[in-house]
């Protein structure tokens, strides 16, 4: 198989898995077929098609001859394509525009064809079958051998290759429904050329529904790959040049501004600021940032120029791991799918089997009109396509969903097996409180007016969540003018009022500066012990006070946990903590 068309990855020294994307395929019994196939080849020790993200993931040994497995694909009438439409917006909504047309065109020459059925049932219309039945033949045409050529296509390639699929069923329905009314212009025999066209205009319908849900499902996902920045700065003989981020190596040197989405994995090696990690880890405060701290890409730089040497690109980064894994997570099949496959597998054959035997036993009891309409109906109705598609949409859609929330389900079994949970553990910061600092209390050893104006002075100049935090609370019109501003990374900020010193900081930072804690003692702990941030402001050597600052507990929270008290859940030492901080 051509690089081309498949990452590989190595799996340990004796195994390699591949990724093939395959386009071409319409139903469970499309993924099915490739997998019995493909598994007969010597060297395949696994395979797991998925139908939604349109790839099969191979593991194979050391020696194995990929091409074969590519002209295995191809045999069956699918194609094995360098990238698939699940990256690719424009291809995605391509094919689902073209589903639409499909569609729409095939009710458009269906439609004229039910309204005179009925009318000839209701005897509105009466006029002769030849007639009708020509009709019916002329209009059935286009809706089968044009819109619904693809599906026509794919079912006659799967009884040569004796793959069978649901296009096989729809195919065989059809085209045997409309010959009906061939037919019946010679022989004695039942008009069923109008049904085909009916078939073809609801299983078009039914395409159409699939693919916009299956696009649906994949925007999170994609979501997610946009984070990826497409170009970045990089210093070159001291220079700055912005390339695209294809063309960045290992060992490059970014430039990443305040503001700036960092491109890749990294380290620093020159500059400070503060990162913004919450789309990674869902914590809200930013994550200060020095010499020789590990950068991760598509996080946010907050107030400083930092200069990263990158360490890893491409799908070595994080970013693309979690990408890996929610895809991952979307493709395994859960238990219950697997039934369903089974069920598929032997499906087809099956429903066929049981329409010959429909057509013989009808055939011998009443005429041939009789026993193909029955035959044909079997044909249709039977074709499974909710068993097939139902379990991988709820796994895409659910992952999906999981993701633009920050859950990040590692298998999809874990989904099916989750009725079995009996413990629920939250994580605090984003989930049960708001991920956004507010300030919860203020101690202040002057007037509380004259701290806070003094401390949103200067907190107004730091971009700092913590800082914003101090000045919402504030809430003032009018601010001190403060000189000689500094900020020291991970410990706080400085700067002078009046010619007067003012420090607001956490308490290494006053310890450095030589601040007396004596008067604040018992507060600091009091505050400690409720999990706040502390913030420490001081003028010259002394002391003035301190605020608190906290997530706020979500409106939602309570509600949530009370009515998971309420199921068959055993209570966790989490959850009796969670309760507690509801209650404060």
């Amino acid at each position: 198989m051509e690089e081309v068309a498949v990452h590989v990855g190595v799996e340990d020294k004796k195994m390699k898995k591949y990724e093939v994307n395959i386009e071409g395929m319409h139903c469970a019994s499309c993924a099915a077929n490739i997998e019995n196939n493909a598994k007969k080849l010597e060297g395949i020790k696994k395979i797991s098609v998925n139908l939604m993200l349109k790839k099969a993931y191979v593991q194979t040994e050391n020696g194995f001859d990929t091409k074969k497995l590519e002209k295995t694909i191809e045999k069956l009438g699918f194609r094995v394509v360098k990238e698939n439409n699940f990256s690719d917006d424009k291809k995605e909504e391509k094919e689902i525009k073209s589903w639409k047309r499909k569609m729409f065109f095939a009710w458009l020459f269906t439609i004229p064809i039910a309204l005179v059925m009925l009318g000839m049932r209701l005897n509105f219309i009466l006029i002769s079958e030849k007639i009708t039945t020509l009709f019916f033949i002329v209009l059935a045409f286009p809706v089968i051998f044009i819109f619904g050529y693809q599906t026509i296509k794919s079912g006659v390639k799967g009884f040569l290759s004796l793959s069978f699929n649901m296009d096989s069923l729809i195919m065989l329905g059809t085209l045997v429904a409309y010959i009906t009314g061939i037919a019946s212009l010679f022989f004695s025999i039942g008009d069923y050329s109008g049904t085909s066209s009916m078939i073809m205009a609801f299983f078009l319908t039914g395409r159409y529904i699939e693919n916009k849900a299956r696009g649906q499902a994949s925007q999170e996902i994609k979501k997610l790959i946009k984070l990826q920045s497409k170009n970045a700065r990089v210093l070159v003989n001291g220079k700055e040049i912005e390339k695209n981020i294809e063309e960045i190596r290992v060992g490059d040197i970014l430039v990443v501004k305040p503001g700036e989405s960092i491109p890749l994995d990294g380290r620093v090696i020159r500059g400070e600021s503060s990162v913004d990690e919450s789309m990674l880890t869902g914590e809200s405060l930013p994550v200060d940032k020095i010499k020789d701290s590990i950068v991760i890409g598509a996080t946010i730089n907050q107030d400083g120029i930092i200069y990263i040497k990158v360490e890893k690109i491409g799908k070595d980064t994080f970013l693309s791991g979690i990408i890996k894994l929610v895809e991952e997570a979307q493709g395994d099949k859960v238990p219950i799918q697997k039934l369903a496959d089974k069920i598929t597998r032997v499906f087809v054959p099956v429903i066929l089997v049981i329409s010959l035997l429909s057509f013989a036993g009808w055939f011998y009891f009443t005429d041939i009109s009789r026993a193909i309409g029955v035959s044909v109906a079997v044909l249709v109705i039977a074709c499974p396509c909710a068993l097939g598609l139902a379990t991988p949409t709820a796994i895409m859609v659910g992952t999906g969903i999981g993701a633009k929330k920050g859950i990040l389900i590692r298998k999809g079994e874990a989904i099916q097996t989750m009725k079995e949970v009996k413990i629920i553990v939250f994580d605090k910061t984003g989930t049960i409180t708001q991920g956004k600092p507010e300030v919860r209390e203020v101690f202040s050893l002057i007037n509380e007016k004259q701290l806070l104006l003094r401390a949103s002075s200067l907190e107004k100049l730091s971009e700092h969540p913590l800082a914003k935090a101090i000045v919402e609370y504030s809430n003032l019109k009018s601010y001190l003018k403060v000189t000689n501003f500094k900020t020291h990374r991970g410990k706080g900020i400085e700067g002078k009022i009046n010619s007067k010193n003012i420090a607001i900081g956490n308490l290494k930072f006053m310890k450095e500066k030589k601040i007396n804690m004596k008067e604040i003692e018992k507060k600091v702990k009091e505050f400690e012990s409720k999990a706040y941030t502390l913030m420490i402001i001081a003028e010259n050597t002394k002391v003035l006070g301190v605020i608190g600052i906290a997530d706020s507990i979500k409106e939602d929270s309570t509600r949530v946990i009370s009515e998971l008290n309420k199921k068959d859940l055993e209570q966790s030492c989490l959850q009796e903590i969670m309760k507690k901080l509801l209650k404060q």
